[in-house]
């Protein structure tokens, strides 16, 4: 995917098609960081200012931008990142629907950045931000339960998470994995086991929080997002190192674990958040 998208982004340099480059260099972007986190994908004869000023002048190539950075963040754990891409993101009102695909990763992943934010934030337009990203799921899983059922899993699971559900959510965590596993969708079935992982974590669950993570990890490799494979194991690792808090009694429904997330791996706090 990588090669096929370096040379999609040559031959539009080449051809001096600006508008679509600038719509496939975030993607790529996010490709290399997934694979290596420290590489610098090639930027085709853009210097920051000029692109800066061409993003800032097209809406549309705008929220892919913006998007593109909440994604990566997202998936490297780092919520103010996340969050302050988010802001931006949603700030652009346009439909997306020049491909089915866009406008599905989108929604998917704005829903389950919602959901980890208002989690941090008890803000409502962020839930009501997730509950749309999840009907919209739930809308074209009728239609195509293959390519979208396991995705509306995975956010009504983040729901029920942030509803201290927590016997559904684990349900639904479980139903995202197992559909994600039966079609075919690495990415989707280790993204699904690294947010139970956390989701087992806050709850107390320290046993079945590791084998999620362990196994997204080893989805993650199989998809080939190596970078990404690595940050699960060493976040896996950080938050593993005080075994006092992985052995706190389990919350009760209705009883919600406090926590803050910095710049990279999760720190709980339980109870009145006196201690770490």
């Amino acid at each position: 995917v990588k090669t096929k998208c370096e040379e999609a982004c040559l031959f539009m340099k080449q051809h001096k098609m600006l508008a679509f480059l600038l719509n496939l260099r975030p993607f790529l972007s996010t490709i290399v960081k997934l694979i290596d986190k420290e590489e610098t994908p090639s930027r085709f004869g853009f210097d920051g200012p000029a692109e800066d000023v061409l993003i800032s002048s097209n809406p549309s190539a705008a929220m892919i931008f913006h998007f593109n950075k909440m994604y990566v963040s997202f998936m490297y754990r780092d919520y103010y990142g996340m969050a302050s891409a988010a802001e931006e993101y949603f700030g652009y009102k346009l439909d997306v629907w020049t491909l089915l695909n866009i406008a599905c990763v989108q929604t998917y992943i704005s829903g389950l950045v919602s959901f980890w934010i208002y989690r941090q934030t008890s803000d409502c337009k962020w839930f009501e931000r997730g509950n749309r990203s999840k009907a919209a799921m739930r809308h074209w899983a009728e239609s195509s339960q293959w390519n979208f059922l396991q995705k509306y899993h995975l956010l009504e699971a983040e729901e029920n998470f942030s509803n201290r559900q927590y016997e559904a959510a684990r349900q639904s965590y479980h139903n995202a994995i197992q559909l994600s596993k039966n079609h075919k969708f690495l990415n989707d079935e280790a993204l699904s086991c690294e947010l139970a992982g956390y989701f087992f974590f806050e709850i107390g669950k320290k046993t079945e929080a590791l084998e999620y993570f362990t196994r997204a990890n080893s989805k993650y490799h199989e998809w080939g997002a190596t970078a990404k494979a690595t940050s699960v194991y060493e976040c896996a690792e950080a938050i593993f190192k005080d075994s006092s808090i992985c052995n706190r009694s389990s919350p009760q429904v209705g009883e919600h674990p406090k926590k803050r997330y910095g710049s990279g791996h999760p720190t709980v706090q339980y109870g009145d958040g006196q201690g770490e």
